[in-house]
């Protein structure tokens, strides 16, 4: 099999020595004194006048159009300069001045409102700094949660209507967990996002699959040197904080970036647990406080060098670093049922190498390397309220090492047809073990060995095609091969996408896609860890991958006001729950598949203002949710609920440098397997000031004020009774200083995939 995988592989290389060169146009948009212009309109039409594409400058006065038409007819606009037509043949057009509107209004005030979202290809383009003048936003993380459909929780972003959403940077997969994700790009300014690209169903080209955001960095074209340095103070029980410094230097041949940032994290989190549990027809009331504390030093570096061969070519190397020397916490948990005390210590290194190249005729190559080491050791004593007593130590660890090339191609072909095909081959290998020592009581000590290696070899090939009156329509399918030891699979996932051009202030797309989501590493290991001396995780070998499937159409009004109805179902959906166990007094968190999860529903957009002083954003979603697992425990369910939330965002302008915010959150009452999930709101202001010329800027925002955005939840459910309660003080305070130094612009780099490690 593995002969015949290499086979085609190479076949496939092949393909490449035929590439048909693919031609592009670009060129910079000045003032009358040479000064570049952004936010410049540029259409592009064939020499009879058809359309073919439009963009806007960047704030380097920058446009490129690829693929491009000859000869070709460029029409600029912009509203404070005179319209101008550009005819040429040759792909550099050089600068084009514009000559500013001498005509004087008498008593008149032009106002105009820059589009929210622009339509291109299929995917929706939002121009972060659009967002930035509206919302006290501070970086590019934050920026994106200000998205439409777009949500944040601990880190971690959401779209509305799918399950997943993953992260991807000028069109290459991040592959990061949703921590390293918030912390680079919290370390991104706005003003380096050219725009993000948000779709439901992510073309074959970006190696992944279902709901993705594309973030777009600009690329620098002359010589500059910058920078950034931030810090943070943070208060959420205790004081933490971090600091962070970016650098970036820039020819038109290449650009080096370095970034360097440490956090001293502290947490605590409370959990209140009580728990009727009935054993053998008795029922056992326990309560169990549980308090846990974490602290440690968090170190990240990243240093990438790009370097342009000519024109066309560019290759980009980078390396990226994620350092916890020494990690510890501690949890105590007392009760009516046990006392316990359960101290952990962690070290974790990550290192990675990616090598990418950008040709200029539509040929990518790229690659990379991920090590992961982490160590970590427990002592763990437990007293029972009948006297008996359990205690152990132990040590574990895993160690990851992942490969990952890929080779992407794509051709223009006549009628503004396109086509795309590539592959990619990933090989990972995990080592995991796990040791007891010392161990007394009822203890399941059972020691671990694994070594796991996992194969996935993915074909795609993809077919576009864009219209005059800006429609667009695109088709692709990709098929794989997965390998994880005795397991071994073909997949095929179809992806489709329709953007309806009806009218300029009317538009409507259409995405389906199909995706699968893999376990991480450690779930799939038959090892057993201690929460505390009634709780305990166990390891599911055999878990499966889910399957992914969905369909949304979005309406498009004015080019800001969205409305999109979604339907997605997963089969082997998998996630952890916890199961009062029958056979003794321990509640076992265990990850197992469902049969499926399927979920439907439309979610709303509609932001408002008031003059320049005032602006808003009001979300609305309805979802009906369906969960179903046959083989659950000695309880199967098959559960249905309509979901609702809603959020209003409003942003309050004092003069130029000063602004407000005060927004809430509010989603109804939910489910997840058996669990019941106790309606939630959070309130959130924020306060923002800039000064030293717009290059320093101080922030304070205070987060769930009510202490109300953490649900509480329970199980009523076939003889199953448990009520959990984390709302222990989950307001913060975090106060953010920025200053930035010649003209900033830092280049965002790939990022690296540990989410299926053991964190």
């Amino acid at each position: 099999m593995k002969r015949k995988m290499m086979g085609i592989v190479a076949g496939w290389l092949l393909v490449y020595a035929g590439t048909i060169e693919a031609q592009t146009v670009s060129g910079r948009v000045v003032d009358e004194a040479g000064k570049p212009l952004d936010a410049v309109s540029v259409v592009l039409q064939r020499a009879d006048s058809t359309f073919v594409g439009a963009v806007v400058t960047d704030t380097t006065g920058v446009f490129c159009f690829d693929p491009a038409v000859f000869p070709y007819r460029l029409v600029l606009q912009h509203l404070a300069y005179a319209p101008k037509e550009w005819t040429g043949t040759s792909e550099q057009t050089g600068d084009i001045p514009l000559t500013a509107n001498d005509r004087a209004l008498q008593e008149v005030v032009v106002t105009a409102e820059r589009p929210l979202v622009q339509v291109e290809d299929g995917k929706l383009g939002y121009d972060l700094s659009v967002l930035a003048e509206q919302r006290i936003v501070n970086n590019a993380f934050e920026a994106l949660a200000e998205l439409p459909g777009i949500t944040e929780k601990d880190g971690t972003l959401s779209l509305a209507g799918a399950s997943s959403l993953t992260i991807v940077l000028n069109g290459k997969p991040t592959t990061m967990t949703a921590l390293q994700l918030e912390t680079l790009l919290r370390n991104t300014p706005v003003d380096r996002v050219e725009k993000a690209e948000v779709m439901y169903s992510a073309p074959p080209e970006y190696h992944v699959r279902g709901a993705a955001i594309n973030v777009v960095l600009k690329k620098a074209t002359d010589y500059s040197f910058s920078g950034e340095v931030s810090a943070d103070y943070r208060n959420q029980y205790f004081n933490d904080g971090n600091a962070n410094a970016n650098f970036r230097y820039t020819t038109p041949k290449l650009a080096v970036d370095v970034m360097y940032g440490t956090a001293n994290d502290k947490t605590m989190t409370k959990i209140d647990l009580y728990s009727r549990h009935t054993l053998q027809g008795q029922v056992h009331d326990i309560r169990n406080e549980e308090e846990i504390r974490e602290k440690g030093w968090v170190h990240h570096l990243r240093g990438a060098f790009e370097y342009h061969l000519d024109d066309k070519n560019r290759v980009d190397v980078s390396y990226f670093g994620s350092y916890t020397p020494s990690y510890k916490g501690n949890s105590y948990t007392t009760g009516n049922f046990q006392e316990s005390l359960l101290n952990k210590e962690t070290d974790k290194r990550l290192h990675n190498v990616s090598l990418r190249y950008t040709s200029g005729f539509g040929l990518e190559l790229g690659g990379d390397y991920t090590a992961y080491r982490m160590n970590n050791a427990q002592q763990m004593q437990v007293d029972y309220s009948d006297g008996s007593r359990k205690s152990f130590n132990l040590s574990g660890g895993q160690q990851i090492d992942k490969y990952t090339v890929y080779a992407d191609q794509s051709h223009s072909l006549p009628e503004n047809w396109t086509l795309g095909y590539g592959l990619s081959y990933d090989f990972a290998r995990s080592r995991d073990y796990q040791v007891y020592q010392d161990v007394q009581g009822a203890v399941d000590a059972q020691d671990t060995h694994s070594d796991l290696k996992e194969h996935t070899i993915d074909l795609y090939v993809s077919l576009g095609k864009q219209f005059g009156n800006g429609t667009h329509f695109s088709v692709s399918a990709t098929g794989e091969y997965y390998e994880l030891g005795n397991y071994r699979r073909w997949a095929f996932y179809p992806q489709a996408s329709f953007l309806w051009m009806i009218r300029p202030e009317h538009m409507l797309q259409v995405s389906l896609s199909s995706d699968k989501t893999y376990p991480d590493y450690w779930s799939m290991q038959s090892a057993v860890s201690y929460l505390d001396g009634y709780s305990e995780i166990h390891g599911t070998p055999g878990l499966r991958p889910a399957n992914q499937y969905g369909l949304s159409g979005t309406y498009i009004w004015k080019q800001k006001y969205l409305l999109t109805a979604f339907f997605e179902h997963t089969n082997d959906y998998f996630t952890q729950s916890p199961y009062q166990s029958s056979d003794r007094l321990a509640l076992i968190y265990k990850m197992q598949n469902w049969d499926y999860m399927r979920q439907y529903g439309v979610v709303a957009n509609i932001p408002f203002s008031a003059g320049s002083w005032y602006r808003a954003k009001y979300n609305a979603l309805g979802m009906r949710m369906h969960q179903r697992c046959d083989d659950y425990f000695d309880i199967p369910f098959n559960r249905k609920k309509w979901v609702f939330v809603t959020w209003l965002d409003n942003t309050f302008k004092v003069g130029k440098h000063v602004s407000f915010e005060l927004n809430g959150r509010y989603q109804s009452a939910a489910i997840q397997g058996t669990f019941d999930i106790q309606p939630l709101f959070n309130l959130e202001a924020a306060a923002k000031w800039t000064f030293a010329h717009e290059k320093a800027s101080i922030s304070i925002r205070g987060n769930d004020l009510l202490n109300t955005g953490y649900p509480k939840t329970e199980v009523r459910f076939k003889g199953q009774y448990l009520d959990m309660d984390n709302s222990f003080y989950n307001r913060s305070v975090t106060i953010h200083f920025v200053y930035r130094f010649g003209g900033y612009k830092e280049k965002k780099q790939k990022e690296v995939d540990i989410s299926r490690f053991r964190l």
